[in-house]
């Protein structure tokens, strides 16, 4: 874990992403030769010739109903090349060697989405440098008409490729895609989330690789809290988890991380020579030690905006690609610098938003950002969140997949309490409230795309700990869906 990484805020996706990419696909479809059929890939989408003779010599073998491998297509393939560091044949058997990588198949989409994407972008740069070049060669106005006018059909050319590019694969042939991973994994494809009343207001027995989820609560009712429980069970369960927090360091995430796993709270944890036992402190430091070697980044953010926050988070993914499902988390949306400050926040929350749900996609990673509730709703007389106390309002659920709240009731009462003034106060306090509220905080959901979003859940809080504790029983998340 790099708990003060340094980043370079243009870091993209580049050429060699695309040649990385282009292997993968190559060993799906020595996997599935099926894969030819769906991909919307055309010869000039490779940047390499070696990958052009591959891929010319895939196509002719699956229009021919011939099986596409290392053995079939050697042929196409010269003996030597240079700067590649084997053989082209023996190339195609590590090709080969990495299809049978279950784990290959699950970055397919994104491998897809990588390679186009740079093909697309190899394409504009001819254009750019065509435009440069009609520019200095000096033409007549009727002459300098005609070239931007080719120029423009160009460009139209281009989008018209990104729009099949888009729809590239088929509705059916996706579906087959999700379906088939799902049964090799004997699940969905996802982050394993850490109480299964969450799973339950989800709907979901995992977050969801290339779904965006959202967490809404008040300052002060433990949202981060939850949040480092999540992070914590997707590490422990081998997936690169990378917390990206505008409000917290990282040794304040260990420290409530610590508290949750092993009982030992933060006030203990500041002056350990004091109130720790010695076995407590060497639970610390080996927990510390264990934790440097997972995973997971924490990046304490300043002034980024949604673009250098996904620029993190691709690189984050692309050095700690594992073959399990990244889970991304923002803290949180309201801090994220907007591109432009005198946009409205519903215009913000969608710019940020839309951008993260295609990092999701792009990457088949979860991510999840956290809301901060405005003010206006926790001055209902029932303050329980609804929609319109998202960061943006009501419309910012738009590109969500799901949203889930986290409200205590506790907060509320006591903050009424002390300020109720007449009897009909603490009759409203009681009808709202009820007597049962200590300890207790209810997780619900604003929307939830292929779910219930009436179900409501309750967990308990240990203040102590920081920590939300199951109010059932444990089962397998696979048993309960």
């Amino acid at each position: 874990m790099n708990m003060h990484a340094e980043f370079k805020l243009n870091d993209r996706i580049t050429e060699d992403d695309a040649f990385q990419a282009a292997e993968k696909f190559f060993a799906c479809v020595m996997s599935d030769n099926n894969i030819m059929a769906d991909c919307g890939l055309d010869v000039d989408d490779f940047a390499e010739e070696l990958h052009k003779r591959i891929f010319r010599e895939a196509v002719k073998l699956f229009q021919s109903q011939q099986h596409i491998n290392a053995v079939s297509l050697k042929p196409a393939v010269p003996k030597h090349i240079e700067r590649l560091p084997c053989s082209p044949a023996e190339y195609l058997v590590n090709l080969q060697k990495l299809s049978v990588n279950p784990a290959i198949r699950y970055e397919l989409d994104a491998s897809l989405q990588i390679i186009k994407g740079v093909a697309l972008a190899r394409g504009l740069a001819e254009d750019a440098k065509l435009a440069t070049e009609i520019a200095s060669e000096g033409h007549s106005l009727l002459t300098l008409d005609e070239e931007i006018e080719s120029l423009e059909q160009r460009l139209k050319e281009r989008r018209t490729r990104l729009a099949s590019l888009k729809a590239g694969v088929s509705p059916g042939a996706s579906y087959l895609n999700a379906f088939n991973a799902s049964a090799r994994r004997d699940g969905v494809v996802g982050v394993p989330i850490a109480l299964q009343e969450i799973a339950k207001v989800l709907s979901e027995p995992v977050l969801e690789a290339g779904n965006l989820y959202g967490l809404l609560s008040s300052s002060g009712e433990g949202k981060t809290s939850l949040t480092i429980q999540l992070i914590l069970h997707a590490v422990k369960h081998g997936h690169p988890v990378q917390f990206l927090s505008y409000d917290q360091s990282a040794a304040q995430c260990v420290r409530q991380m610590i508290a949750q796993e092993k009982g030992i709270d933060i006030r203990q944890q500041r002056d350990p020579s004091k109130l720790m036992t010695q076995h407590e402190q060497d639970e610390c430091v080996q927990f510390a030690m264990w934790l440097d070697k997972q995973p997971l980044e924490i990046v304490r953010c300043q002034r980024e905006g949604v673009g250098q926050l996904a620029a993190y988070a691709r690189r984050f993914i692309k050095k700690n690609a594992t073959g399990q499902t990244p889970l991304i988390v923002i803290d949180h949306i309201g801090k994220v610098k907007p591109r432009d400050p005198k946009l409205s926040a519903d215009r913000i929350s969608g710019e940020v938003t839309v951008e993260l749900k295609a990092l999701a996609d792009e990457t088949q990673s979860a991510v999840l950002i956290l809301n901060q509730r405005n003010s206006f709703g926790t001055r209902r007389d029932n303050p329980r969140p609804i929609a319109a106390d998202l960061y943006g309002g009501e419309g910012a659920r738009a590109d969500y997949d799901a949203v889930m709240y986290l409200y205590r009731a506790e907060k509320y009462k006591a903050a009424r309490e002390k300020i109720a003034a007449s009897e009909s106060d603490w009759k409203k306090i009681h009808k709202v409230f009820g007597s049962e509220v200590e300890g207790i905080a209810e997780i619900g959901s604003i929307k939830v795309r292929f779910g219930d979003p009436t179900i409501t859940e309750t967990l308990k809080f240990e203040a102590r700990y920081t920590r939300y504790v199951s109010n059932r029983p444990a089962v397998s998340q696979e048993r309960m869906f």
